[in-house]
């Protein structure tokens, strides 16, 4: 586990106190060891509840049907409320170093008795509902798409300076034609499911899919940082390298996914757009750049291209080695911009 992976849970672990804590001011009497029991009880619950939700991730449950997720997250954060209500409260009774333990014990065992417990799982469970279910649909929708929407963040357009990448599956064509419709949309659909933690782990946010592309965008600051964009694509190459990855796409379909990309960065304005289905859209001359740049890779014959207005921004560290392409004027730009390829040193 990762220091970020570890921050997240520790964050719905604070989460888990305050609500604890509410729950605390809501429904009892003043007691610094009742609240001090409830806020051990909320983090426990935030903490393992989110520990629950990383390793659910990893399995089969996120491809399934909504309804199926949100049954079967249900049953398990039913579970994990239960054992740390009891955990926590048998381990605070015991530990508790006070000469009025028989007071507290009395008050905990009417707690438990006037219907009280059952009461606190179930506002627990409910909390964790209306998370779960903003979870879902911000999977659906993309991540943060959600949150910048209630918040109305661009419900006024905004210039924005960001990082596309444009990645695209090679002879999709020759490979969709000889699968069929339905095969060829599990290849798919396998595909973007196998880099979608890869584009999470770097902080990129997926723009949108056409067809078989994918277009992936960062703030500039964090497609930067940590080389965050670069290390995307050359992660999610080693994924599609990786032996068991590769054996598992032929078994099924009979192909892999091979695939080239192409980086720029530059300004963008940001903001929502429609009215009965609406977005969060990114519109200006970055983006077309992106998507030009990546379809020169065939002519190159390239797995990725960059513009050298990005490359100058990245401090490599001598973990990739540069190789200047050409210089060319990219179709309906005004002005001719250099090219590079990038492998690992």
């Amino acid at each position: 586990m990762n220091k970020d992976s570890l921050i997240n849970l520790l964050e719905r672990g604070f989460y888990g106190i305050i609500v604890g804590l509410i729950y605390a001011s809501l429904n009892l009497d003043w007691s610094m060891q009742l609240y001090v029991a409830c806020a051990l009880i909320g983090f426990s619950i935030g903490f393992f509840t989110a520990l629950l939700d990383r390793w659910l991730s990893t399995t089969r449950l996120r491809r399934q049907q909504f309804f199926i997720v949100l049954g079967v997250r249900t049953l398990l954060y039913l579970v994990v409320i239960f054992v740390s209500m009891v955990l926590v409260l048998g381990i605070y009774l015991t530990l508790f170093d006070s000469a009025d333990i028989p007071k507290l014990r009395q008050i905990f065992g009417e707690w438990v008795k006037e219907g009280s417990f059952a009461y606190t799982i179930f506002y627990s469970l409910v909390v964790l509902l209306i998370l779960q279910i903003v979870t879902l649909v911000s999977r659906l929708l993309g991540p943060n798409v959600l949150l910048n929407y209630m918040m109305g963040r661009y419900h006024q357009p905004k210039e924005e300076e960001r990082i596309f990448m444009f990645l695209d599956l090679r002879g999709s064509t020759t490979i969709a034609e000889r699968l069929g419709h339905f095969k060829w949309h599990r290849f798919l659909n396998d595909f973007f499911f196998d880099i979608a933690r890869t584009v999470r782990k770097t902080k990129g946010e997926i723009y949108q899919y056409v067809g078989d592309e994918v277009v992936v965008s960062w703030p500039k600051d964090l497609g930067i940082k940590k080389l965050n964009a670069i290390h995307c694509f050359f992660w999610i190459y080693d994924r599609m390298e990786n032996p068991r990855t590769r054996e598992r796409y032929l078994k099924r379909y009979g192909y892999r996914p091979v695939f080239k990309a192409g980086f720029h960065v530059g300004k963008v304005v940001v903001g929502e757009i429609g009215d009965y289905k609406r977005e969060i859209v990114f519109h200006g001359d970055t983006v077309n750049t992106a998507s030009r740049i990546q379809v020169e890779c065939n002519h190159y014959n390239r797995r990725l291209l960059l513009s050298k207005t990005l490359l100058d921004m990245l401090d490599l560290n001598e973990e990739y080695t540069t190789e200047y392409i050409t210089k060319i004027l990219l179709r309906g730009k005004g002005e001719e911009i250099e090219l590079y390829s990038l492998d690992p040193a």
